[in-house]
This record gives C-alpha cells, sequence and structure tokens, in this order.
C-alpha cells in the first residue's frame, strides 16, 4: 500500500502542465508592437480548443480574443484580425460571441469553411 501511494503524488507531479512550454503554436503574427497567437495545449484529450490571443511584446499582456475548437485559420490585414471558422464559432457544444474590437484592432469573422471530414491535420510547432 506504502508504494501505491508514493507512486501516486510521482504521477501527479509528472502530469502537472507547464503552460507557456506545452503550447503548440499553430501561427503568430507579428503587428507593431503586438504579436497574434494562435495555439492550442496538446496534453491528454484528443480534441481540444484553440486559443487566439493578442500579446503586447512591450509589457506581456495577454488578451484572449477567442478559444474555440473549430476555427480554421487566423489572418491580419490593415488593422483587422480575420477568424475563419468551420460554422458558427464554437467551443465544443457551445456557440461563441465574439467581440467585435480587441484594442485598435478590428475583429472579423468569417464562418463559410468547409470542413471534410475527418478534419485536416495541422502542423504546429513549440515557441522557444
Amino acid at each position: 500500500m506504502r508504494k501505491i501511494l508514493i507512486f501516486i503524488p510521482i504521477i501527479v507531479l509528472g502530469c502537472v502542465n507547464k503552460l507557456q512550454e506545452d503550447r503548440l503554436y499553430l501561427k503568430e503574427i507579428k503587428v507593431k508592437n503586438k504579436a497574434i497567437e494562435w495555439f492550442y495545449y496538446s496534453n491528454v484529450s484528443s480534441t481540444t480548443a484553440d486559443y487566439v490571443l493578442l500579446y503586447d511584446t512591450i509589457n506581456g499582456k495577454n488578451d484572449t480574443i477567442v478559444n474555440s475548437t473549430n476555427i480554421k485559420d487566423v489572418r491580419f490585414s490593415n488593422d483587422t484580425i480575420t477568424l475563419f471558422f468551420y460554422g458558427k464559432p464554437k467551443k465544443y457544444d457551445d456557440y461563441l460571441i465574439i467581440k467585435k474590437n480587441i484594442e485598435y484592432f478590428k475583429i472579423k469573422i468569417d464562418t463559410n469553411s468547409v470542413s471534410k471530414e475527418p478534419m485536416p491535420s495541422r502542423e504546429s510547432y513549440l515557441k522557444k
């Protein structure tokens, strides 16, 4: 019994999520002193929600634009962040309302992306 009690904390400590280090990035867009970061955490489950953050490189502040499970792409042009979704923006089974502005950027939503089952594989990378 004591062996089990010692082994359980070791397993738990080994599974602790080091959030910044466990991000798998799909895209980063540098804009002035900001960065738009699109990433997800790949740990235990096969489906995890993607995050799109606006990161201020000067003061290190993050502002979440969206946390969703059906993002196809993120683009930036003319002070507008365009988010492409497979259908209406949602997180698992719940639909999302996304703000129209973040700081001095406009946010545009495109819901016309079509998905062919299964979802296409995505190439991600670790940021160092």
